[in-house]
């Protein structure tokens, strides 16, 4: 079922110039190792987050934050007692965790390990803490109630009260913020031509280094933002201009674009595994969730979840893993942990004939391996064999062998498509892959032809046969193709195609021919079947003196 709520597509032109040409892979299969949890809440916010840290997954879901393992299992732990939760930020050892409370105006700082609230910094003069971008023992918080104004401000974790200190000027709404090595990204939200201003923070006092100019760029509704741990390469998400951008925060210039600007609109994006990875998401469009090579803009991976939609700073690494908040149909706040996407790639290929008929066994082939051709051998993998109507069905048994090939059998029940659907769920060394492969599966047919066994030059012969599909006379309007050939002393002159000769509703037909010379006259029928029916032919030969 397609979910209700709005799906769209984005349909705008990017920036003028952008590199890239990007390859793109069919998504594989869900694995079986991929969770969607209900944490237990209803949301209706169109913001989130999400913090990953410690063996543990924190979400916040407006009065409390809701605790997971990196399973994708609720633990049962829970941080209560505060007034709207918005985003969240781990230090770099996962002991305490911070947490936006617009509710109230103020930052909680959280132990990881107990679960309480060991201090709440008030941020009272700038209401609406929103947004938290942590740095060392620096945070800085991006504030702003709907009516705005909103800013940034910063404080020093390491004080025993810390006093906010502003950054910058206001802002329509709260900014969006990321920080790594000396670099703070301030971006402009809720509105069009979305700048992003970059702070150099290396001397401990935030000193605007450039702006990356959203009209330049086209860049409108900012989502998100992600920096490289040096705080050189910034990525961003936003509506338009549809693509995930990447920026170099020295130059202040757009250096890659990751997507086509087709698959729905740019609202979360997280780098893992050293930045090597782009962890892209989407709302309202075909794909959910899409993973890049950072360095070539190569699609790797792509999975969408059809009843839920993606939230917006909704995705965040966990190793190899990816955790995406979703909100369902019926406003829901689900937990999906995508496994593994993040590992070396494999390879599956899978062939078939690509007609069979029915009744008769079907042989299916294909191969296991890494990207660079490699075998992967004995692994179990998962098929599944779809009709047409949508039907499915496992076939149990299938394993690659030591050089990574595997074959097996089936008998499809029934003319139409089939397709056979193969899936290997991965190990801890390599990432899961899968492949499908189409027969259309078709009724035999029959086609006869009779006639006298000798003529005479000059005088018609009648020649009849009965055309079956499946045992049943063809559609209507079925024609035969027939090819006469002429052997005079055993040599033909070639052959000549007749008149198309139509089929009677009852699957009958009859043709003359009159013979203009001596010699032994060859007939070929030939029909070239229909879409639940294949081919047939029939001969028939008369000497005619």
């Amino acid at each position: 079922m397609r979910h209700p709520l709005p799906r769209r597509l984005a349909a705008h032109c990017g920036a003028a110039g952008l590199i890239t040409g990007l390859l793109t892979v069919a998504a594989p299969a869900a694995s079986a190792a991929d969770t969607t949890t209900d944490l237990g809440v209803t949301f209706d916010s169109y913001t989130a987050d999400l913090a990953v840290g410690g063996g543990r997954v924190f979400v916040p879901a407006d009065d409390r934050i809701i605790v997971a393992d990196t399973g994708g299992n609720l633990t049962g732990g829970v941080v209560t007692g505060l007034s709207g939760v918005r985003e969240l930020a781990m230090n770099a050892d996962d002991t305490r965790l911070y947490a936006a409370l617009t509710g109230s105006n103020e930052v909680a700082e959280i132990d990881t390990a107990s679960l309480a609230v060991t201090r709440r910094i008030d941020l009272s003069a700038y209401p609406c803490p929103s947004t938290l971008a942590l740095l060392g023992e620096r945070l800085w918080v991006g504030h702003g109630c709907d009516n705005g104004p909103g800013g940034v401000v910063g404080l020093d974790l390491s004080a025993a009260t810390p006093a906010p200190v502003a950054v910058g000027g206001e802002h329509l709404r709260a900014p969006v913020l990321a920080a790594a090595g000396d670099t703070l990204v301030v971006g402009r939200t809720s509105l069009h031509h979305a700048d992003m201003l970059i702070y150099d923070v290396g001397g401990g006092t935030p000193e605007l280094r450039g702006t990356i100019d959203g009209e330049v760029w086209r860049m409108d509704y900012l989502r998100d933002l992600a920096l490289t741990s040096d705080g050189t390469t910034l990525f961003s998400a936003a509506d338009t201009p549809g693509h995930f951008t990447r920026y170099d925060t020295r130059t202040l210039a757009a250096t890659g674009t990751y997507g086509d600007g087709w698959d729905g609109y740019p609202s979360a994006v997280a780098l893992g595994w050293g930045g090597a990875y782009v962890a892209a998401g989407r709302q309202w469009g075909s794909t959910d969730l899409t993973l890049y090579d950072a360095a070539t803009g190569a699609t790797m991976f792509a999975a969408d979840q059809p009843d839920a939609e993606l939230l917006p700073d909704g995705v965040a690494f966990s190793g190899p893993d990816v955790f995406v908040l979703l909100r369902s149909s019926t406003n829901r706040l689900l937990l999906w942990r995508v496994t593994g996407v993040a590992l070396p790639a494999s390879n599956l290929t899978v062939t078939a004939p690509a007609r069979a008929y029915v009744g008769s066994p079907v042989t299916v082939e294909g191969r296991l391996t890494r990207t660079d051709g490699k075998t992967l051998e004995l692994k179990p993998l998962a098929v599944t064999r779809r009709l047409l109507d949508g039907t499915k069905e496992p076939i149990a048994g299938v394993t690659t062998q030591k050089n990574g090939t595997f074959t097996f059998e089936d008998t499809p029940p029934d003319i139409g498509e089939v397709t056979y659907l193969v899936f290997w769920d991965g190990d801890d060394r390599y990432r899961r892959s899968s492949a499908s492969v189409t027969v259309t599966v078709r009724h035999r047919s029959t086609l006869t032809m009779d006639g006298p066994q000798s003529g005479v030059v000059g005088t018609a012969m009648e020649l009849t046969g009965v055309l079956m599909a499946g045992g049943k006379p063809p559609s209507p309007g079925a024609t035969l193709t027939v090819q006469r050939s002429v052997y005079v002393d055993n040599v033909s002159d070639g052959s000549v195609t007749l008149p198309p000769v139509s089929v009677n509703a009852d699957g009958t037909y009859t043709f003359t021919d009159t013979p203009a010379i001596a010699g032994r006259y060859s007939y070929l029928a030939l029909w070239s079947g229909e879409a639940t029916a294949g081919p047939a032919k029939a001969t028939h030969q008369i000497i005619v003196e």
